[in-house]
């Protein structure tokens, strides 16, 4: 899916993703955020820890591909949140 395909997604399901705040345009070393931006034409999915800095999870050409992965990595948080 598209980035803006994504975004609309993640409001109309309302995807619980607990303490993490959730970033699509840059790259951040923020704590608490998980997020996929691209840089040099390569999307980028990553996460903050709560000291923050960044650890790439995945790097990818396609954005559709980048954000259907994320979005899954999303759904599954919030399938493991939901259960708890």
């Amino acid at each position: 899916m598209s980035k803006n395909e994504f975004q609309k997604k993640l409001k109309t399901e309302k995807i619980n993703t607990g303490e993490y705040i959730i970033v699509v345009d840059y790259l951040t070393d923020e704590p608490l955020v998980m997020g996929c931006t691209q840089q040099n034409e390569v999307w980028k999915i990553y996460e903050t820890k709560q000291r923050g800095g960044h650890t790439i999870i995945k790097e990818l050409a396609d954005e559709y591909a980048a954000f259907d992965y994320f979005y899954q990595l999303l759904l599954s948080r919030h399938n493991y949140l939901i259960q708890s």
